[in-house]
């Protein structure tokens, strides 16, 4: 009820915003921001700037930028205003990887490292940080995912992976609701992996832990209303003292990991996320490792990973599923890497190259988050007359990039072997690229992998009636998933 009578208010404020904006907007240069670069650019209209359809949720915020990267795929890059944020969007392929890497000290932030974590101290956490913190927190994070650390967890995402076979035996009599089943998979693998608990999220569908997991990826039109608030009028979202996630969330993860270091203090070890920060804690690196940070990081760890492997796991069975020959020449190799190595291990998955293809253009064609921002952090002429100046936003399409017929022939068309020769060509950045890509990809890759594998060593997945015939992605969300989930048939062998 306080939900609506929020909603209620910032409705009306905006609305108030916008009769008082409309007349500031057109009397300002703000709007010709782009123009006085000579940058191309879309003409912006009061408080929503050139995304109004997906403020009001009759277009996802992918394809927005679809239509903007088509409309200007001849141009390097196009001018375009979130709300009233400028925000420069690049198209040309080369002029992306130099923001990614070559000119990284120019772009070595995030757009949300503009996130309030004073406030929200969960959100104090590598994705939000920037700078010099940034650096240090990146430096005692990336070695967790080293392969050797890999190697020593992978026995954790392997039981996951068995409960999930076990569970769809008893459950694939009926068609299964996909999303939700690989939602409840990678929770226990996260909460397994980074936390050291076992959510018991694959037995018990009800269990408290998925329930909160679940009220992080909520995505109602109050949430859209709340975090589209939050990004482009920050001093109105704190003046509400609204927040990212619901109080009962954030206690509940707290309490968790506050748990689970005591635990750790009284003598317990294990090869996981939390137990490589703990560690840090009591070294004199000079940083200062403290149980606030701890508990925002290992909250990131699940709010990166949990959503984003359990929708790379959905499309990649969905594809599959529609796509009956490659399905088994996958299941071929599945078949024999798990004979010649013994069963689901480490050295056995990753021996799966076909299963990897599968994975990278899954990625490729769907990827969870289809765009990613840099901010930038010292001025910098990009191409002859761009000049941009510091924190000035940056958006790469990722998702555009990757469906450009320029990178990738054929591009709506699943076929691994476009990555036979190479699984990170170039064009392919659903991880990201340069000092700030993802730093779990190796992570997210088994647990896909691992969760494949045993699906498709026991079932066959095939379409049903509640299978929808074309991928449509929901606007309510900037993460990608289809209207109506994704419904599929569980056959087993």
């Amino acid at each position: 009820m306080w939900l609506s009578g929020i909603l209620l208010v910032i409705v009306v404020i905006l609305l108030l915003l916008t009769l008082l904006l409309a007349v500031f907007h057109y009397s300002s240069k703000g709007r010709k921001y782009w123009y006085f670069k000579k940058v191309p650019y879309r003409e912006p209209c009061p408080i929503f700037g050139n995304f109004g359809p997906t403020f009001t949720m009759r277009r996802s915020y992918t394809n927005m930028l679809k239509y903007f990267y088509e409309k200007y795929k001849d141009e390097k890059y196009v001018g375009l205003f979130q709300a009233r944020r400028p925000t420069l969007m690049v198209i040309d392929l080369e002029m992306a990887k130099r923001i990614y890497s070559k000119e990284f000290q120019s772009f070595s932030d995030r757009v949300s490292v503009s996130t309030d974590t004073q406030r929200e101290p969960l959100l104090r956490n590598l994705a939000n940080m920037g700078g010099a913190e940034w650096k240090a927190m990146r430096h005692i994070v990336t070695p967790t995912f080293s392969s050797a650390k890999m190697k020593a967890m992978f026995p954790l995402i392997a039981e996951c992976a068995q409960t999930l076979k076990n569970v769809l035996l008893k459950e694939a009599v009926e068609d299964i609701n996909v999303p939700s089943m690989m939602t409840r998979f990678t929770t226990d693998v996260i909460g397994s992996c980074a936390f050291g608990v076992d959510p018991g999220s694959l037995k018990n569908p009800d269990s408290p832990f998925l329930q909160m997991s679940q009220k992080m990826f909520k995505i109602d039109r109050a949430t859209v209303l709340k975090r589209y608030c939050r990004t482009f009028f920050p001093r109105l979202f704190k003046w509400l003292n609204l927040r990212s996630y619901s109080s009962n969330v954030e206690t509940f993860f707290t309490s968790i990991i506050n748990q689970v270091l005591a635990e750790r203090r009284s003598g317990v070890q294990r090869h996981d996320f939390l137990q490589l920060m703990l560690n840090e804690q009591k070294t004199d690196s000079g940083f200062l490792m403290t149980d606030a940070l701890i508990i925002s990081n290992s909250f990131i760890f699940m709010l990166a990973g949990l959503e984003t492997s359990a929708t790379t796991l959905s499309f990649s069975l969905y594809e599959l599923a529609k796509d009956q020959e490659i399905q088994d020449r996958v299941r071929t190799e599945i078949t024999e890497c798990l004979e010649r190595h013994d069963g689901l291990n480490y050295d056995a998955v990753i021996a799966m190259r076909l299963l990897y293809q599968v994975v990278a253009e899954t990625l490729r064609l769907h990827p969870p988050t289809p765009m990613t921002t840099r901010l930038c952090t010292a001025p910098i002429t990009l191409d002859e007359e761009l000049t941009l100046k510091v924190r000035d936003p940056v958006l790469i399409p990722i998702h555009c990039i990757q469906r450009d017929p320029r990178n990738f022939p054929d591009p709506d068309k699943f076929d691994p072997d476009r990555f036979a020769d190479d699984l990170n060509p170039s064009g392919f950045m659903a991880y990201g690229e340069g000092p700030r890509s993802c730093p779990g990809a190796r992570f997210a890759q088994l647990t896909v992998a691992a969760g494949l594998a045993a699906i498709l060593s026991t079932f066959t997945v095939e379409p049903c009636e509640r299978t929808t015939p074309q991928i449509q992605y929901d606007p309510r969300s900037v993460m990608l998933k289809n209207i109506g989930g994704i419904w599929l048939k569980f056959v087993a062998k």
